[in-house]
């Protein structure tokens, strides 16, 4: 499986896959979203974070303007006011009273859906390739991936559920009838699920000291092993970097087996598990790091600078 996931940031790049914005009832990562609207062709509110769009729109007194595509969920934490605002400007707003879901589900189960309807429909030529087609080849279906815009600094419990969702729908991803995969963008990352198998990982434009060399002689052997030592960082031209250096791989669904390259600490047939050995705070060494597992892990990438929440 191939990831890029710096192309949803990158000027002047069509993408192999357009992609929808998720917005949840969370703080918005400002600058993220001003990078990644450019490009969506979709905008969906999960209930609440009609108001979160709202209040940041009218901020930039682009509340009449910029609207998003639809406000879906059960409806119970959008204000009044905002629902009649947008109502009065043609805004679809869906309510589904499935209350043994999360507005968050809902969002994700009504873009898989559409998603048809949505590449067809969509007028942002932009962001879709003529043909774009998943990678099973040409005769597929059109993909639309996701992009949740939701912070993890919050309660515990919510963030642990978002994390959760991206696991429960990501399993349901790489099929030919799949729309497409999950991201999940929150103050200062951008993570999501790595299936079984190879997984190769572009990581151009990557802030990384001037030395890059790999260490692969000091594989981690505990967490402490992967300490943060930063050195002669390049802190020019902030504005060519997407990603910062740091990583982590996390067994967020049970134990698994690891080998990387491409990183500071390299690791072979690594066993990590919550409550042993997980590899945080390790460190991007090249422009494209490869990671095999033999179970789904959580990858999470920390973005650069100028797309980190204020």
């Amino acid at each position: 499986m191939e990831w890029d996931p710096t192309q949803f940031f990158r000027e002047g790049v069509r993408l192999s896959v357009p992609f929808a914005l998720l917005v949840l009832n969370q703080p918005i990562n400002e600058r993220a979203f001003a990078a990644l609207k450019k490009h969506a062709c979709f905008t969906v509110c999960a209930d609440g974070g009609a108001n979160r769009y709202y209040d940041l729109m009218k901020s930039q007194d682009k509340e009449t303007s910029d609207l998003p595509s639809a406000i879906l969920g059960d409806l119970d934490s959008i204000l009044p006011s905002v629902r009649k605002h947008y109502d009065s400007l043609g805004v679809e707003i869906i309510h589904d009273p499935d209350q043994y879901s999360t507005d968050f589900t809902k969002c994700l189960k009504y873009l898989r859906a559409n998603s048809a309807t949505i590449l067809q429909s969509t007028t942002h030529t932009g962001a879709l390739l003529s043909g774009s087609t998943s990678k099973t080849g040409p005769q597929s279906s059109p993909r639309l991936d996701v992009l949740i815009l939701g912070g993890l600094g919050g309660r515990v419990d919510q963030a642990f559920s978002q994390i959760h969702h991206l696991y429960t729908m990501s399993r349901h991803t790489g099929n030919d009838d799949s729309p497409g995969e999950l991201y999940l963008i929150s103050e200062e990352s951008i993570s999501f699920v790595l299936r079984k198998g190879r997984n190769v990982i572009q990581t151009p434009a990557t802030r990384r000291p001037l030395s890059s060399s790999s260490d692969s002689a000091h594989a981690p052997t505990s967490n402490d092993n992967l300490s943060n030592t930063k050195s002669n960082i390049n802190n020019d031209t902030d504005d060519l970097y997407y990603l910062e250096e740091n990583i982590g791989i996390l067994p967020a669904s049970g134990p698994a087996v690891i080998s990387t390259t491409g990183l500071e600490w390299d690791v072979s047939d690594w066993k990590t598990e919550m409550g042993g050995q997980i590899s945080t705070s390790n460190h991007i060494r090249a422009d494209v790091v490869t990671v095999e597992t033999n179970e789904q892990v959580l990858f999470t990438a920390e973005l650069a600078e100028r797309f980190k929440a204020r």
